[in-house]
């Protein structure tokens, strides 16, 4: 087993949790919220980063594991 690996993966996981606490409750800037709230733009790339990170953890752990289970 990689232990550097793993960690890696670990580290990635556990920033995208807490990118998804942060924005877990908010909703872009719109009339609905009287424009409070980050951009459409910026909402949909924190999203999508933090869709990437969390693959890339699971790719990480994964590939650490040893090559015969």
């Amino acid at each position: 087993m990689d232990l550097k690996q793993f960690f890696t993966g670990v580290g990635c996981l556990m920033a995208g949790y807490l990118m998804y606490r942060s924005i877990k409750n908010e909703r872009p800037s719109s009339e609905d919220t009287n424009w409070n709230g980050p951009t459409l733009s910026s909402y949909i790339g924190y999203w999508g980063s933090l869709v990437i990170l969390i693959m890339v953890g699971i790719v990480f752990i994964l590939k650490s594991l040893p090559a015969k289970i």
